[in-house]
């Protein structure tokens, strides 16, 4: 069955409306490696090594819908946010990359630079 004309409209202004809120969310700010996460809900951790000890770097929701490159590579990650992301190899959101699912624990063989939500 179609919907009515009243309530396709109704569907498509949400949609619209969600598409101007997803283009126009703040993205995330860059940060600067240091000695450890919080990992508190809401945040993404990334490890210089993939041994998820040294330096890290956190970013906070909301992270946006920009490419973000990271000011050192990472090789470890700990997604606890509520979004997918996309990680890189290369800065830029370009290369090789890898999806990242809410949740995920990981790390990897060769630096990444940069990433986004998909």
């Amino acid at each position: 069955m179609r919907p009515s004309p009243s309530t396709r409209a109704a569907l498509l202004a949400t949609a619209i409306s969600a598409a101007a809120i997803a283009v126009t969310a703040t993205p995330a700010v860059a940060a600067e490696p240091n000695d450890s996460c919080t990992y508190a809900d809401g945040t993404v951790c990334l490890h210089v090594s993939k041994w998820f000890n040294g330096a890290t770097m956190e970013y906070t929701v909301p992270l946006g819908t920009e490419c973000v490159t990271t000011p050192v590579g990472f090789l470890g990650w700990l997604n606890l946010t509520d979004h997918t992301l996309r990680v890189f190899s290369g800065t830029g959101c370009t290369g090789v990359s890898y999806l990242v699912p809410t949740g995920d624990l990981h790390n990897v063989q060769s630096p990444l630079r940069s990433f986004k939500v998909v």
